[in-house]
């Protein structure tokens, strides 16, 4: 599977919208690794994805597979909109007492 550029730039829209940040090195072989974690939390999201010069994913080299990593991204998307919807029920009850 060849990773297209827009899906690229979907992960990085995805790391965005969770105030995650975005490092990009070239490594020796002259691949891509792409490092997605929560900056000032060691403890939170770090993550790494490879992409080779082939425009393909490498899960050997390191973590996750460019596939996995967007399941990843989705699956804390939904966690943090199912914490904003209770939130906002939360206060919806608050102001009806």
């Amino acid at each position: 599977m060849t990773i297209k550029a827009t899906e690229l730039l979907k992960l990085f829209t995805k790391a965005k919208q969770l105030d995650l940040s975005v490092e990009v090195r070239e490594d020796k072989d002259g691949d891509y690794q792409i490092r997605i974690y929560e900056m000032f939390r060691p403890e939170g999201f770090d993550e790494k994805v490879l992409i080779t010069q082939k425009g393909e994913t490498n899960w050997e080299k390191v973590c996750y597979s460019f596939d996995t990593m967007m399941d990843l991204l989705d699956d804390k998307l939904e966690e943090q909109k199912q914490k904003e919807l209770k939130a906002q029920k939360r206060q919806e009850l608050i102001a009806r007492l």
